[in-house]
């Protein structure tokens, strides 16, 4: 039996992707292995967002190729948004790839590697493999984007929004609850325009609709949703999210930049004030919400003016998690074809100032929770310090800081931990 080494890169939404061919190769005449030394045949699943992306991509393909050059592997293929993006280009540029295959195409490359026997009338999401540990897992509900912000490849890859049906989501929320999943996380480019594109209602009523459902689902004790469109969120929503236990206080609010004249550039809908209104409205609705955000450093025009009402923004709201990214300017966007585009060792000043302001804004907010007390699903372990590694209903696994705990817990258990110690981004904790 064939052996198949799947090399996941990207965003939870292609991470998908890969669990549902090697969920379906494994069903069909392959077996999996974590270890690419093992492998026959190995598959580079990509992201091409931005250019460390890209390059990320690269390297992960050339490591591939050493290894059919000098290993067991025999066949190499790579799959999502790069061959995407570069269909033309890479089989020219990379002849030791046995064969690309772009976004959505994950079936074609299935047949070409497995004898699986995927029918139409499947759900496909039902035979996924998950990477995530058992207890918590990623939902996708639709694809692609149609709000053409100017800065971003999305739309040109992964094509407008598309919504899954309501009854094929929750079948499989019921499937992942079956099989031990605690958590789920439902992931959109953005959720807000869910139900839009099959005419299932207007605003968020569709998103609501769903998130009932969800809540009904037996088994599922945490929903996280995740990546909301912030000039789409109104109080209805806000009202709805805090009338139901099963959605975490924990809010995805990505709002790139603070400057009105940036955003508009941007292409993003809001303005500071109504950023500014959100965050008010759902701390209000909701005591003791944690707020993650991201911002866009460096976006074309971007002056130290700009910058200045960006930190002072960040200095004033408080963002509980905030991520920032260096603007990239990726061809075929508006964006890369504006004028004063800024020098990249001004970006990355920026950058290092603005995450050096949020590491002192959540080293603060971390200290308020030591003697505290949280409910936690461990998730990992780290053998060489002998903690267990764990997250909250306040914390995003994988992407935030961690609660690590002294001692080695099962993978999957729910307990309740004391904060004994925090730092600027992890917190330390005690069995209670």
């Amino acid at each position: 039996m064939n052996r198949l080494y799947l090399h996941n890169l990207g965003c939870a939404k292609n991470q998908i992707d890969g669990e549902l061919l090697a969920g379906w190769a494994r069903n069909g005449s392959l077996k999996l292995t974590t270890d690419p030394y093992e492998a026959e045949i190995i598959v580079v699943n990509t992201c091409a967002f931005i250019e460390d992306a890209k390059n990320e991509a690269i390297d992960a393909i050339l490591d591939a190729a050493r290894l059919k050059d000098n290993g067991n592997v025999r066949e190499l293929y790579v799959m999502g948004c790069f061959p995407e993006r570069y269909k033309g280009e890479l089989p020219t540029e990379l002849p030791e790839v046995d064969g690309f295959f772009g976004v959505g195409q994950w079936k074609d490359l299935l047949s070409r590697i497995s004898s699986a026997d995927l029918k139409s009338s499947d759900n496909p999401y039902l035979k996924r493999c998950l990477e995530t540990p058992g207890h918590y897992a990623y939902l996708r509900i639709a694809d692609g984007c149609s709000r053409g912000c100017t800065y971003c490849i999305i739309p040109h890859i992964r094509g407008r929004y598309k919504s899954r049906h309501l009854d094929e989501i929750i079948e499989e929320a019921q499937h992942l609850a079956g099989s031990g999943v605690k958590e789920l996380l439902p992931v959109a480019q953005e959720l807000n325009s869910y139900g839009h594109d099959m005419d299932l209602g207007t605003g968020n009523e569709p998103l609501m609709g769903l998130f009932e459902r969800l809540c009904e689902v037996e088994g599922i004790e945490w929903i996280r949703p995740l990546y909301l469109h912030p000039p789409a969120c109104d109080e209805k929503l806000l009202a709805f999210w805090a009338s139901q236990p099963k959605l975490c206080r924990y809010l995805d609010l990505p709002i790139e930049h603070a400057s009105d004249k940036i955003l508009k550039h941007m292409g993003r809908a809001g303005t500071q004030k109504q950023i500014r209104n959100l965050v008010e409205n759902a701390r209000n609705l909701m005591k003791n919400c944690v707020i993650r955000t991201s911002v866009i450093v460096g976006f074309p025009g971007e002056t130290d003016q700009d910058f200045s009402e960006l930190m002072a923004f960040i200095e004033d709201i408080r963002f509980d998690r905030l991520g920032s990214f260096c603007y990239s300017a990726e061809e075929g966007t508006l964006a890369a074809e504006l004028p004063d585009q800024v020098p990249l060792e001004v970006i990355q000043h920026r950058r290092d100032e603005l995450m050096k302001l949020q590491a002192e804004i959540s080293r603060q907010k971390n200290d308020r929770y030591v003697g505290s007390e949280r409910e936690v699903f461990i998730d990992d372990h780290d053998d060489n310090a002998g903690l267990s590694i764990a997250h909250s209903r306040l914390e995003l696994p994988e992407l935030d800081g961690d609660i690590l705990i002294k001692g080695q817990y099962p993978i999957g258990k729910k307990m309740n931990v004391q904060i004994v110690e925090a730092t600027e981004y992890d917190l330390f904790a005690r069995p209670v």
